[in-house]
């Protein structure tokens, strides 16, 4: 039972903890960080001082040293802003996420920012080349890896970030008046930022201020990021509480079927009912605190370490929710164990105190399933068994419940599993088959054109380009695309109706049809490029970019309409067998690294830590499951401990005596293990498509578990529930008969 409770805690604190910062992750990281409001680019040499008599102006930060350099890792290269920054500041305090700070001892040492890292596949302890703008180059090496509330999130937001100690910045550019300075401004209120940095660009003159950026830029990035894995985590947390009081429930129960002869004398010593019932609530509760702390003391442990693979855009998630969502979440399950154990309670408080003599048997006629068992030529240990597994009807239903609830969730755990096998190895199959997404850099369209081209990793390649474009009545704009050509389009994966295959046809997402009210086969009518395009809705498409509404056709829809398409990129088709990495390599190469390659955007990138949550949810889900099979157990060896001597008698060993106690487990366990399957082969793909709908991504995009999966999960689940009962059952059949025999 502890560690049951202990389990659920743990899974409830560590998917708030991924919800809170899925919600809203800029507020939670600016928390952390203390970021500042505003954030000015100057000029070398400017006097920030000013700025602090500014109206509204809590604080400063800086000035800090910055310059724009190149860093260079293995095949890829980027631009990079060096900011010097040797100590943590009390404004603009980055957050460290793996590694170390900066040190005077390590003058070459660096600290990149989380997603900027990312990109680069960098981690602590690769070597980079930094690169200044007249060619001069320095050796550095990662010491630590931070998130920040100073910048959004590369590439949304270019150039990327690194920290570096100030010589660093000598080194790099020993050109004083090329470098810049950084300065942020913490307000007192987040809505006068407009006003404030008007009145710091007029303080300090146009001519001094290079940029600005203000917090409404990083949130806007920030926020941008996917909340599916918090609400993902969140959802299953919550279900493995509502398996957790059914298990409490069954236990309860069972617990009280047990102990009812001991129930009753204590009721014929003068226990009154209140008594009792307080009792048994008071002995469950001391569970579940201890369960309670233990799932508290666990999330600790656990959270740094799993949050170092959460995705960057979850960049807060990295300690507990506040301590008043922790004394929530542990309460409210302790209440919840509580509250499953009532109903038991109250049951036992109505025991008659004769039943401390000798215990009622169980009511009830032979069941159907026993009758089919006893018409059957199964040994007759089997039949024994299987004839009591329905003996106590509601204990029997409970049991069912206890444990179909954690096979059906399973079950959904192993789609959600398939779904990210099938995003991370078949992208094509959600929409993402170009691989690699490639625009011109620092060649021309016509260079681009002829190094994709002639690459020999790529078996497609097709033009794209991206322009908005404002809804039909609406102020808002969204992303359309024109991917490849009519008579060439693009492989979308397309889940109702067809792709583009003449002008004026385009496919569209769900969440795109949603907005504007239309259904495939309906046209729509939108200025694009400077012109009105009559599209033709011929199919709907799964497209995880771009904030899910998205409608793309072919660029030559563009032309006949007589919009000029933007500057082209290019979506990349890989051949088999070859890598992401080594395509990427290779085209870098190629251009001399004056391409833009990067990997199309993925959103199973973003979920890979759902592995290891998930392989926690099955343990927790485990310990539930074990909870109703030991508690099966006690109340099928309670009720059945007087027919030992019969069966004894009746010519039976201690072996086949012990197979028809686990029988009737292994009954119970098959009955649940196949409803909760069919359940959840049911339920697995619908749940899928309904969080796709709810993204934006429309649905179609789940994989139902694979039969192969679902078999071993059930036979998994009869196995176990069969070897948890054979300890009990062998202990009762070690019992002497005379002591079985006697009335108490």
């Amino acid at each position: 039972m502890v560690l049951v409770v202990a389990g659920v805690v743990t899974s409830l604190l560590l998917s708030a903890t991924l919800l809170e910062a899925a919600t809203d992750p800029w507020r939670a990281l600016f928390a952390r960080t203390r970021g500042a409001d505003i954030w000015l680019q100057l000029t070398a040499g400017t006097d920030a001082r000013p700025l602090a008599d500014l109206g509204g102006v809590t604080g400063l930060a800086g000035p800090y040293q910055v310059a724009a350099a190149t860093v260079v890792s293995g095949p890829l290269a980027a631009p990079v802003r060096l900011w010097a920054m040797p100590g943590m500041p009390a404004i603009g305090r980055p957050l460290l996420r793996q590694g170390n700070w900066l040190t005077a001892a390590q003058p070459s040492g660096v600290v990149l920012e989380a997603s900027f890292a990312q990109a680069l596949h960098a981690r602590v302890g690769s070597a980079l080349v930094t690169e200044g703008l007249d060619g001069s180059s320095v050796r550095t090496t990662v010491v630590g890896i931070a998130a920040t509330s100073d910048q959004g999130l590369y590439p949304d937001q270019t150039p990327g970030l690194m920290w570096v100690m100030p010589s660093l910045i000598g080194w790099v550019e020993p050109v004083a008046k090329h470098t810049q300075e950084m300065v942020g401004l913490r307000l007192s209120s987040p809505a006068a930022t407009g006003f404030v940095l008007q009145e710091a660009i007029t303080r300090l003159g146009s001519n001094s201020v290079i940029s600005a950026s203000t917090w409404h830029d990083v949130k806007q990035s920030v926020d941008g990021e996917d909340p599916l894995l918090g609400l993902l985590l969140a959802l299953f947390g919550l279900v493995a509480l509502g398996g957790a009081v059914l298990a409490v429930s069954n236990a309860a129960s069972g617990r009280i079927l047990v102990q009812l002869q001991e129930l009753a004398m204590l009721k014929t010593l003068g226990f009154t009912p209140g008594q009792l019932v307080g009792m048994l609530i008071a002995e469950q509760a001391a569970l579940g605190l201890a369960g309670a702390g233990m799932g508290v003391a666990l999330s600790g442990l656990l959270t740094a370490p799993l949050m170092r693979y959460v995705p960057v855009g979850l960049l807060a998630a990295g300690t507990l929710p506040p301590a008043g969502w922790v004394v929530l979440i542990a309460g409210g399950t302790v209440m919840a164990v509580l509250l499953a154990t009532a109903v038991p309670g109250w049951r036992a408080g109505r025991v008659w105190p004769a039943d401390a003599i000798r215990p009622s048997a169980p009511g009830g006629r032979l069941s159907r399933f026993a009758r089919a068992a006893l018409m059957s030529r199964l040994p007759p240990a089997v039949v024994l068994g299987a004839r009591t597994s329905f003996t106590r009807r509601l204990p029997a239903a409970l049991t069912i419940g206890g444990l179909a609830l954690p096979m059906m969730m399973g079950t959904i755990g192993i789609g959600f599993w398939a779904t990210l096998d099938t995003m991370q190895r078949h992208p094509a199959e959600i929409g993402l088959a170009g691989a690699l997404s490639v625009r011109p850099g620092e060649l021309s369209e016509a260079q681009t054109s002829r190094i994709v081209a002639a690459d020999r990793e790529a078996a497609a390649v097709y033009p794209w380009v991206k322009v908005s474009a404002l809804l039909p009545g609406e102020t808002s704009a969204i992303t359309t695309i024109g991917a490849g050509t009519s008579a060439r389009p693009y492989p979308f994966h397309v889940a109702d109706g067809r792709l583009y295959h003449a002008p004026g046809e385009a496919v569209a997402t769900q969440s795109l049809l949603d907005a504007v009210h239309l259904q495939v086969g309906e046209y729509m009518r939108m200025p694009v490029g400077g012109v009105y395009v009559i599209f033709h809705i011929v199919g709907r498409i799964i497209e995880p970019e771009y904030g899910g509404q998205v409608i793309a056709y072919g660029i030559d829809t563009l032309t006949q309409a007589g919009a000029v398409p933007p500057p082209f990129s290019y979506r990349l088709v890989l051949r088999p067998g070859v890598s992401l990495a080594a395509a990427e390599a290779h085209l870098l190469r190629a251009s001399r690294s004056r391409l833009a390659v990067a990997p199309a955007a993925n959103p199973a990138a973003s979920l890979g830590i759902m592995r290891p949550m998930l392989a926690g949810l099955f343990a927790v889900l485990g310990l539930i499951a074990l909870t109703s099979v030991l508690t099966a157990a006690a109340v099928g060896l309670r009720d059945h401990l007087r027919d030992i001597g019969a069966l004894r008698a009746m010519g039976l060993t201690p072996r086949q005596i012990m197979i028809s106690f686990v029988t009737r487990v292994a009954v119970l366990a098959f009955v649940a293990a196949l409803a909760g399957a069919v359940c959840g082969l049911v339920l697995s793909a619908r749940l899928i498509d309904l969080v796709g709908q709810a993204y934006g991504i429309g649905a179609g995009l789940g994989s139902a578990p694979s039969a192969g999966a679902t078999l071993t999960a059930m036979a998994i689940a009869v196995v176990a529930a069969g070897l948890a009962a054979i300890v009990p059952a062998a202990r009762a059949t070690r019992t002497p008969i005379a002591t079985v025999l006697r009335p108490y």
